[in-house]
């Protein structure tokens, strides 16, 4: 067996049996270092494990070469460890016979295996491949991925929906990527970064002398992307007094900058926009124009929260801890401490994510991240995480705290000044 040497581990536990849908087959989803696949369950026992030999193949140097065994029996199916030195783990618990149901995620290694029920559909009858630069390789997010890549053929506005932290501005940079505006611009725009008095100024522009402080002409936003996509990101913040100009920049007329007495500029710009907020409730309270409402939603790519898709969570916290390697030093996390993760029903998502992992990363006294170094950082018993804050870290959390800049470094863990500086103030 190979692998890692894993931390104590608590008795087994045996999970409730939930049948499948009657008469539907079952499908395991594997996310391991070769990448995403699936794989159908006949009724015989299958031998998951990183040999040659076994009927189901994960790459992974943590995982065992007979890791554990998958058996259909009836309307379930029993996952069984079969001796392996980094265990199964169903949640966060370690097991030594557990039944699954549709959604369990099973830990094994650095790896996942999620149950799919009534999913029998071969893998190339399924959702396409996953989208370049964002993390896991989960049907839901395979979904996301086919449809990116239909609404990138054209230029109509669309509306990315999803909880805070999803990945939702990464998903429309994959909107701009898979389609034929890859070669221009990509221009991003924090909508509640803005300064309401001018949001109008920064989206379309203004005439020098056009308000104090303008100094000279200014293209805006509009301008910055010609030929390619502005992605406004949180549209149900934008101020009730700038929504007719977009509206009427999207319904293909033009774009005039603020000042201006000629006429404006028509607008060869993809709008892609995003919300965390039910903007339907927004237009109902008479916060948001139903016209632009109906003209963002006419496609609707929907991010789904990561307690959905907890098989991706070890792909995304791979890239994460990459990318703040820099700060906190090279990390891995153990068999057990990626078990927990997918345990937690992350209400914060990728973002909350990425900060336990900042401080798991930095309470950790050695290269492997421990499950005790997961649970500080759950409970935020570890330093600060003022470390891994990056400028855009910086802008999130003065939006999460509602523009104030003392609570927003507060949340930063770092002094007032230097939140400034990575504010650029």
């Amino acid at each position: 067996m190979s692998g890692v040497l894993e931390e104590p581990c608590p008795s087994s536990v045996t999970l409730e049996l939930v049948s499948a849908p009657a008469g539907g087959p079952w499908t395991v989803e594997v996310q391991d270092e070769a990448g995403a696949r699936r794989v159908d369950l006949a009724g015989q026992e299958l031998l998951v494990g990183s040999s040659a030999a076994a009927d189901i193949v994960v790459h992974d140097a943590a995982v065992s070469s007979r890791h554990c065994t998958l058996t259909v029996i009836g309307a379930g199916v029993v996952v069984a460890d079969a001796g392996s030195k980094n265990g199964t783990y169903v949640g966060a618990a370690r097991v030594q016979e557990a039944w699954a149901q549709p959604g369990t995620v099973v830990t094994i290694g650095r790896s996942t295996l999620v149950f799919l029920a009534g999913d029998g559909s071969p893998e190339g009858d399924g959702p396409g491949e996953p989208l370049r630069g964002i993390a896991g390789a989960s049907i839901e997010m395979r979904r996301v991925a086919d449809q990116v890549r239909r609404l990138s053929r054209h230029s109509l506005p669309v509306l990315i929906a999803g909880e805070s932290g999803t990945g939702k501005e990464l998903v429309a940079r994959a909107l701009h990527e898979e389609g034929p505006r890859r070669a221009r611009p990509f221009v991003p725009i924090n909508v509640t970064a803005l300064p309401r008095e001018l949001v109008e100024s920064e989206l379309f522009g203004h005439e020098r002398g056009a308000f104090t402080g303008a100094h000279a002409r200014r293209e805006g936003a509009f301008a910055e992307a010609d030929g390619g996509t502005l992605f406004l990101d949180e549209i149900g913040d934008l101020p009730v007094e700038a929504q007719p100009k977009l509206l009427r920049a999207l319904d293909g007329y033009e774009v005039r900058r603020v000042g201006s007495t000629g006429a404006g500029q028509r607008a060869d710009v993809r709008v892609v926009a995003a919300t965390h907020a039910p903007l339907q409730q927004r237009v109902a309270q008479g916060g948001f124009r139903r016209d632009l409402f109906h003209r963002l939603e006419c496609f609707v790519i929907t991010v789904p929260p990561l307690r959905e898709r907890r098989g991706d969570i070890g792909a995304i916290a791979s890239v994460l801890l990459r990318q703040i390697s820099r700060d906190v030093g090279a990390r891995r996390l153990t068999p057990a401490a990626l078990a927990r993760l997918t345990a937690h029903a992350w209400p914060g998502n990728v973002r909350e994510l990425r900060n336990v992992l900042c401080r798991a990363a930095d309470a950790s006294k050695t290269t492997q991240i421990q499950t005790v170094d997961v649970e500080r950082a759950l409970g935020r018993e570890a330093p600060s995480l003022a470390k891994c804050v990056t400028p855009a870290r910086a802008r999130d959390l003065l939006r999460e705290s509602g523009g104030n800049l003392s609570a927003a470094a507060r949340a930063a863990g770092m002094p007032r000044t230097s939140f400034r500086k990575l504010l650029g103030l």
